[in-house]
């Protein structure tokens, strides 16, 4: 499926954990800054439209479209963020908004692409 999350039911909606684990710690995790290598970079509007992989240095945003997306700002889907990340979809219909940078790139082996996030 080309997830490389935690490939635990609990990273999507709805799910609890049955351990008792997973309380909130007093941190707002909306505002935690985060880095992560996308997925699904190749099936991505950047990558399919132009062959290419963003510099590293190039701006992202977050936009959720049934996944959570990195994108450029003038909003062409650049990969998809991991699975364990789906609680930000409930942090951007929130009205929290992200900015981040490509940390790393590259087009062989296959298209990859990292990057460093926090909330404006």
């Amino acid at each position: 499926m080309g997830s490389t999350g935690s490939s635990r039911f609990t990273d999507y909606s709805g799910s609890k954990k049955t351990d008792g684990t997973g309380g909130t710690s007093g941190n707002d995790r909306c505002r935690q800054a985060f880095s992560c290598d996308l997925e699904d970079v190749a099936q991505c509007d950047l990558f399919t439209n132009t062959s290419n992989v963003p510099a590293v240095g190039t701006e992202l945003t977050l936009v959720h479209a049934g996944r959570i997306f990195a994108a450029t700002p003038e909003g062409v889907r650049v990969g998809a963020l991991p699975t364990k990340y789906n609680y930000l979809a409930a942090c951007l219909r929130d009205g929290n908004d992200y900015v981040g940078v490509v940390t790393a790139s590259a087009h062989a082996p296959f298209p990859q692409v990292s990057a460093d996030f926090t909330a404006r």
